[in-house]
């Protein structure tokens, strides 16, 4: 067995390519499933969005109608009025009322946010129970009183045992008569 023919050396040579090219094509089979089955994931996806936002498209009418309920309910004031003292009294009404202490708290720069003024309001220290202070943020956000949003809240345990303290951004919504 020791040395081949230049036959064999041939047909072992021939046998080498045809393995690498079959292992070349298996690769490529492999890979191409694989991206056939991204894409395939890929156009679903696309396939859901789309079916999606022909729902929304036929819904129009029911979210412009709900939009304009919404816009009917926004407080109104007249052009150039400040509206941070309302804000900041009806905020310490409802604070009053449900046994959250407020000590430190400024209204900030009005934004525009489309057809809708905002007037954010920092109140940078309040204290309170725990049940207080989710009654006043769910009176907050839900009073026929006027269109409040708290943005973001912050607490930790007070001095006073039971007690929480913190601060939070309450934002208040509402339009200019034209």
């Amino acid at each position: 067995m020791g040395k081949m023919s230049l036959k064999e050396q041939a047909v072992l040579a021939v046998l080498g390519v045809i393995l690498l090219y079959a292992a070349a094509i298996g690769l490529w089979f492999m890979r191409q499933d694989a991206e056939w089955k991204k894409s395939a994931k890929a156009y679903h996806k696309a396939e859901q969005r789309y079916r999606d936002e022909l729902k929304l498209i036929g819904e129009k009418s029911k979210w412009t109608e709900a939009y304009e309920v919404e816009k009917s309910r926004m407080p109104l004031f007249e052009e150039g009025k400040s509206t941070d003292t309302t804000w900041l009294q009806k905020m310490d009404e409802l604070a009053k009322k449900h046994l959250v202490s407020i000590s430190q708290r400024q209204g900030g720069k009005e934004v525009e946010a489309g057809e809708v003024l905002e007037l954010p309001i920092e109140v940078r220290s309040w204290e309170g129970a725990l049940e207080p202070l989710v009654k006043f943020i769910h009176e907050l956000e839900n009073t026929d009183d006027g269109m409040f949003d708290v943005k973001a809240i912050s607490f930790k345990p007070s001095n006073k045992p039971g007690y929480l303290k913190g601060s939070f951004t309450l934002t208040c919504a509402y339009m200019r008569q034209k």
